[in-house]
C-alpha cells in the first residue's frame, strides 16, 4: 500500500509540473459574457502507448480496383443477302453473310441458325454449298436436322465479339400448296390455271437466319407446325440485291423496302426488321400513295381492281390510324400483296391478303376483304415491333391484330361492327383458353377460333372492364415498352396491372389456363 502511495505521489507531481509548464505557453481567451475559465488541471490518467503507435506507417502504393466488365454493347445481327434468281428453272442462287455476335454471358462453343427452308415437307429445296469463317476458313463440321443448322466454334467466342458466317446454297423453288396435309404457305410460286405459266414466286423465310438467344434455354428455334406459325425473329439490318436472269420483261418486284437499284438491278436496304420478303409477278397492277413519310404499296392482280383499291385503301387507313394511337410507323414503305393462296400472312413490311377475299369482295366494308386488311396491317405493331413467341404465345400477336379489325371497323365504318362480330367471330362459336401453343390446338380451326376469335373476346372484355382509356394508354405503353424486343404474356400482364384498376382474376380466369 505504501508503495502504491509513493507511486502515485510521484505521478501527480509530474502531472502538476507539465500542467504548470502548459499554462505558461497557452494564452487562454475568455468568451464575452462567460466566467474566465481557470488553468487548473484536473489529475487524470494517460493512457499506455507503445512506440510502434507512434511511428508513422509505411506508405503504400494502392491496389486500383479493376472496373466492372462493361456489358457489351449489342449489334443488331447484319445481313448481306446477294441473290440471283434463274426466273425460268425457278431456282436461287444465294450468297448470304451473316454478322453476329455471341450474345450470351459466357463463351459459347457453338451457334444454331434456323433455316426454314429445310422442313421435311419440302426435300431438296434447300442445298448447302459451302459454310466459312471471315478468314475464308471453310467450315466442314456442322450439323443440318431439318430447319436447325448447328455450328461449332472451336477458337473462344467471347460474349459481345462479332464473327462473320457466309453461307452459300441454292434454292429449288416448290410450287405452293401442292402438299398433302401441310396448311397453306407462301414460300415458293403458283401458275395460271389456263396455259401454266408462272404467276407469282414468293421469296417468304427464304433464307438461313439467326434465331433469338435466351440464358439458360439457349437459341431459340420451334419444330415446324403444318399450321400457325412456328418462327421467332430478333429485329436485324438487311442489304439484300437481287438479280433476275430469263424472267419476262415485264416483272414487277414488290418488297419489304423501297428498291434502291439502278438500272436492271435490285437493291434493298431494310433496318432494325424482324425478316425481309420478295414477291415477284408479270401480272402485278401497281398502287401507291403516301402516309405520313411512308410510301404505301400495293400490288393486286387484273380484274381485281375494286377489290385491290379497297384493300390498299384499307392499309392506307389502318397505317394512320394505328400510328395516332400507338406509335410512328418505323419503316419506309408498307406493302400489300394480293397472295395466290387462300391465306394472309405478316411480314416485316409487307403482308400478303387471301386471294380469296378478292374473290368474295362485295364493294361493302362488312367484308373479310377489309377487316383481314386491317388485320395484317395491324401486325406491323404487335408482330413487327412488339414482337413475340408465335409458337408458345400465339395469341399475344393475334388475339390483339384480331380485335384490331374490330377497331378498325368501329372507327372508319360502325355500322360493319355487328356484322364483323356475327360473321367473323360469334358465328363459330369460339370457347375455351387462349393461352395454347401451336402444338396444344388439335387443328387449324381449333388453333383459328381459340387464339384469334376467343382472343377477340378477351380483349372486348378487357376493354369493358378496365375503360376505353385504360385501355388504350395500357396498349400505347405496351407498343412503347416492347417496341423492338420480344415480349412475353408476362410482359403483358405486368404493364396491365399499373393500367387496372379493377381486379381482373375472374377474367383472367376465364381465358387463360396458366396464368397466376
Amino acid at each position: 500500500m505504501k508503495m502504491m502511495i509513493k507511486r502515485w505521489s510521484s505521478l501527480l507531481w509530474a502531472i502538476l509540473l507539465v500542467g504548470a509548464l502548459v499554462g505558461c505557453s497557452t494564452r487562454v481567451t475568455a468568451v464575452p459574457g462567460s466566467p474566465t475559465p481557470t488553468s487548473t488541471v484536473s489529475p487524470s490518467l494517460t493512457p499506455t502507448v507503445e512506440p510502434t503507435d507512434i511511428i508513422p506507417p509505411a506508405t503504400e502504393t494502392p491496389i486500383p480496383t479493376p472496373p466492372p466488365t462493361p456489358t457489351p454493347q449489342m449489334e443488331l445481327p447484319q445481313y448481306q443477302i446477294s441473290a440471283q434468281l434463274d426466273y425460268a428453272a425457278l431456282q436461287v442462287s444465294v450468297v448470304e453473310t451473316i454478322t453476329i455476335q455471341n450474345p450470351a454471358q459466357q463463351e459459347l462453343a457453338s451457334l444454331s441458325l434456323a433455316v426454314p427452308p429445310n422442313t421435311s415437307w419440302w426435300p431438296n429445296v434447300f442445298r448447302l454449298q459451302e459454310l466459312s469463317w471471315q478468314d475464308g476458313e471453310k467450315i466442314t463440321e456442322y450439323s443440318l436436322e431439318g430447319v436447325r443448322l448447328k455450328i461449332p466454334i472451336r477458337e473462344a467466342w467471347f460474349p459481345g465479339q462479332s464473327r462473320d458466317l457466309t453461307i452459300t446454297y441454292t434454292l429449288s423453288l416448290p410450287e405452293m400448296n401442292k402438299v398433302a396435309g401441310v396448311g397453306p404457305s407462301p414460300f415458293g410460286y403458283s401458275r395460271t390455271k389456263d396455259n401454266n405459266l408462272v404467276k407469282q414466286i414468293n421469296l417468304v423465310d427464304w433464307y438461313p437466319f439467326l434465331p433469338p438467344y435466351q440464358e439458360g434455354n439457349g437459341w431459340i428455334i420451334h419444330d415446324p407446325q403444318v399450321y400457325g406459325e412456328y418462327l421467332v425473329y430478333p429485329q436485324a439490318d438487311f442489304d439484300v440485291s437481287l438479280q433476275i436472269l430469263n424472267g419476262p420483261n415485264d416483272l414487277v418486284v414488290a418488297a419489304s423496302s423501297l428498291d434502291r437499284g439502278g438500272e436492271g438491278s435490285h437493291r434493298y436496304q431494310l433496318e432494325e426488321a424482324r425478316n425481309f420478303v420478295l414477291s415477284l409477278s408479270p401480272y402485278y397492277q401497281v398502287l401507291e400513295t403516301g402516309v405520313n413519310g411512308t410510301q404505301v404499296l400495293g400490288y393486286h392482280f387484273p380484274f381485281y381492281e375494286n377489290a385491290g383499291e379497297a384493300a390498299f385503301q384499307t392499309t392506307v387507313d389502318a397505317l394512320r390510324l394505328y400510328a395516332d394511337l400507338y406509335a410512328p410507323y418505323p419503316q419506309s414503305s408498307l406493302t400489300m400483296v394480293q397472295a395466290d393462296f387462300d391465306h394472309g400472312m405478316e411480314y416485316e413490311g409487307l403482308y400478303f391478303l387471301n386471294r380469296s377475299f378478292f374473290n368474295g369482295y362485295n364493294d361493302s366494308p362488312s367484308s373479310m376483304l377489309v377487316a383481314i386488311a386491317a388485320h395484317e396491317t395491324a401486325h406491323q405493331w404487335w408482330y413487327g415491333s412488339v414482337a413475340n413467341d408465335q409458337a408458345l404465345e400465339p395469341w399475344l400477336d393475334e388475339a390483339i391484330c384480331t380485335y384490331h379489325e374490330k377497331i378498325y371497323l368501329e372507327t372508319y365504318y360502325p355500322e360493319a361492327v355487328a356484322w364483323w362480330w356475327d360473321n367473323r367471330v360469334n358465328v363459330y362459336q369460339p370457347q375455351g383458353v387462349i393461352d395454347r401453343s401451336i402444338y396444344e390446338t388439335q387443328s387449324y380451326l381449333d388453333y383459328r377460333d381459340t387464339t384469334y376469335l376467343q382472343g377477340a373476346h378477351f380483349m372486348e372484355d378487357l376493354r369493358d372492364t378496365i375503360g376505353d382509356e385504360a385501355f388504350f394508354s395500357f396498349l400505347k405503353a405496351y407498343a412503347e415498352a416492347y417496341a423492338g424486343k420480344i415480349a412475353t404474356g408476362d410482359d403483358f400482364f405486368n404493364l396491365l396491372e399499373t393500367y387496372a384498376e379493377v381486379d381482373l382474376r375472374s377474367l383472367v380466369d376465364r381465358y387463360f389456363q396458366d396464368r397466376p
